[in-house]
């Protein structure tokens, strides 16, 4: 009769394997989009058209490309930073200043700015939802 018994453990094993196979099939699906398309991260229309247009879903990548070093930046930053067009001094910190800035989206709103003096103010921002 115990023969026939899984013990919890193993139920819970399997699945927390389960779990994780269904996760990594998610990210394997992710799609990678550059912002703007061909365009570089820059003063050139509107990022938020241009997000409106795409369906989106957690997981997926954006790539700002710009010309490194210090041309521009990319951070991701709350709703109000992305309203005032202020990063908070830990999202400043998280900034990345490569030319070729990866983020994964997470699911609901995501919001991204450049932090260089007046860029933001200029059109350098963009809100993307995620499913």
């Amino acid at each position: 009769m115990g023969a026939l018994r899984t013990p919890l453990v193993c139920k819970f094993l399997l699945i927390s394997l389960i779990l994780v196979g269904l996760s990594s099939i998610s990210i394997a699906n992710a799609k990678v989009y550059v912002v703007g398309n061909t365009k570089t991260w820059g003063f050139s229309g509107s990022y938020d058209a241009w997000a409106r247009r795409r369906s989106f879903v957690a997981g997926d990548i954006l790539v700002f490309k710009y010309t490194p070093p210090r041309s521009h930046n990319t951070i991701r930053v709350s709703s109000s930073g992305y309203k005032s067009c202020k990063a908070t001094p830990m999202e400043s910190r998280r900034a990345l200043w490569t030319g070729n800035d990866k983020f994964t989206l997470k699911k609901g709103n995501n919001y991204f700015i450049c932090g260089i003096a007046g860029h933001c103010f200029a059109g350098m921002k963009i809100k993307v939802f995620a499913r």
